[in-house]
């Protein structure tokens, strides 16, 4: 899969870009947004050098929507994740 077409799976909530914590094994989502989240947008102001500027980013992989931390309605949660999804196993 092309950057392009993974890319194109977001659907730019922004969800993500905010701060996470962990607690009994859940991740919960703070109400703190990413400093380069624009929350009218949701979109990254930074985007093409967010892992440049802003070493937290973390790099959205399968691995990582089938690890539960992003939203359980997430696209990529969704595609790669459940079970029948168009990228499970």
């Amino acid at each position: 899969m092309s950057r392009e077409e993974w890319d194109a799976i977001c659907e730019q909530c922004g969800r993500c870009c905010y701060e996470k914590l962990s607690y009994r094994g859940k991740i919960l989502y703070t109400q703190t947004p990413c400093r380069h989240l624009d929350t009218e947008t949701g979109l990254c102001t930074i985007y093409p050098e967010r892992f440049k500027l802003h070493p937290e980013c973390t790099q959205l992989t399968t691995e990582l929507a089938r690890a539960g931390v992003l939203p359980d309605d997430c696209p990529y949660v969704l595609m790669f994740a459940r079970p029948g999804g168009k990228g499970s196993r």
